[in-house]
């Protein structure tokens, strides 16, 4: 069986690969840059360079078709946000193979933090109050800013974000072209959380603190943590909207355990790294297996994991939630759950960028014992980019890095945005 891969230069699109292709499948990747990471990995029979999506939404659609015949794709999975427009084109592309994503307008409700917002009314867990701004004279009305986050009603990684700010920038003014949110901010320990569902069953996931991270941008050390409140919410929202596909959340604990989703990307994210090989490929059946059958469009999963005991939450070792105990559904033993086979051995390490951790040892300050931590922490990770099956991927993805520079200089733009600009999208009309 053939599996295309898109967004292949997210670290989560290399580990997919890797496991697709040990799980007995061809892996095929495309991406609109040059030098993804993935294009650097064994796991990968070959890579195509396609349109960027946001440059011509079309033009990127036709090329995936073209691909797909072409190289006898079974089943396209996108990773990232060029998501939105592969679901856009999702009709066109679902008459030559399966593709794994929801409708166009489900994700939309997700991506956008205002309709989020709305979602989450009734749920275990909810947004903080949460505020829609569409012009610079409701600023007044909300008093004192440092109560409030402030977001780009569609942004990633806290791009612009303003954090509980004394003061707003000058000029400041949100519209209807280009509306915020102010949400009430709350202090707390920050998690996340990755699920693969399928027709609003969850068949893998992965929880975790962002231990080390780029400002208030994304993390690079992933410390497993399981909280049950976690997965209640989560297996209520794909629920309640029959969902299918990668979905993620960014939540804050507050001291008491009260726990707050603040916002949702309906793409892998880096939880996806604790996930358990058999509750992500599921699924998708095994390489020589024929896919499930589709249901409304959408993948359909031959025994499904049971919501009450969702497969493949990866535990670290000195986790408090002890491995093998029967009354515990997120645990497994050494050979898995009996009563869930889809979870894997507990994690060995916390995963990790590796190079990311290498270049700040000062994380934790010049002191010896900051250091210190920071050495226990790095001894302690698993790189996601090295494997000693496919041991080129750290050196190669130097290309990939020089090609976000050399980008970031020409748009004028931070690195972190350069890395997705071209596959963003951001409540613009798609023809």
């Amino acid at each position: 069986m053939n599996v295309l891969l898109t967004g292949c230069r997210s670290y989560t699109a290399l580990d997919l690969a890797r496991r697709f292709r040990d799980s007995g499948w061809n892996v095929f990747a495309a991406d609109s840059v040059k030098f993804p990471v993935c294009r650097g990995s064994r796991a990968v029979k070959e890579f195509f360079h396609v349109p960027s999506p946001r440059e011509g939404c079309r033009e990127f659609i036709a090329a995936l078709a073209a691909i797909i015949r072409s190289a006898g794709i079974d089943l396209l999975l996108p990773t990232s946000e060029e998501i939105f427009y592969i679901a856009h084109g999702r009709e066109e592309l679902s008459r030559c193979c399966r593709v794994f994503c929801d409708d166009f307008e489900v994700l939309n409700s997700l991506h956008n933090k205002w309709a989020f917002s709305g979602l989450t009314e009734g749920m275990s867990a909810r947004t903080p109050e949460t505020k829609l701004l569409t012009s610079a004279a409701q600023l007044k009305e909300l008093g004192d800013p440092s109560a409030f986050a402030f977001k780009p009603v569609y942004s990633r990684f806290a791009s612009e974000a303003l954090l509980a700010p004394s003061r707003l920038p000058e000029g400041f003014a949100p519209s209807p072209d280009r509306p915020w949110i102010a949400q009430r901010y709350i202090r707390g320990l920050e998690l996340c959380s990755y699920h693969l569902a399928v027709d609003g069953e969850i068949a893998a996931y992965g929880s975790y603190e962002p231990s080390y991270r780029l400002g208030q941008a994304s993390g690079y050390y992933f410390k497993p943590v399981h909280r049950e409140k976690i997965d209640r919410f989560a297996a209520e929202l794909v629920r309640k909207l029959d969902f299918t596909g990668h979905v993620a959340f960014d939540y804050i604990e507050e001291k008491d355990g009260t726990l707050h989703v603040l916002e949702c990307n309906p793409r892998a994210t880096s939880g996806l790294h604790l996930a358990g090989t058999a509750g992500l490929m599921k699924p998708f059946g095994a390489g020589g297996e024929r896919l499930p059958e589709v249901t409304g469009g959408k993948l359909s999963a031959g025994g499904r994991t049971p919501l009450e005991n969702p497969a493949a939450i990866r535990i670290s070792r000195g986790s408090s939630r002890s491995s093998g105990d029967p009354g515990n559904p997120g645990s497994s033993g050494p050979q898995g759950n009996a009563r869930n086979p889809g979870n894997p051995v507990p994690a060995e390490a916390p995963p990790m960028i590796g190079y990311a951790m290498l270049a700040n040892p000062f994380y934790h300050g010049f002191s010896l014992s900051g250091m210190g931590r920071w050495f226990n922490d790095f001894r302690h990770g698993r790189d996601v980019l090295f494997s000693r099956q496919d041991p080129w991927v750290p050196l190669l993805h130097t290309r990939s890095l020089a090609e976000t520079a050399l980008d970031s200089l020409c748009r004028r733009i931070p690195f972190k945005d350069a890395a997705t600009a071209d596959i963003e999208w951001d409540g613009e009309a798609l023809n």
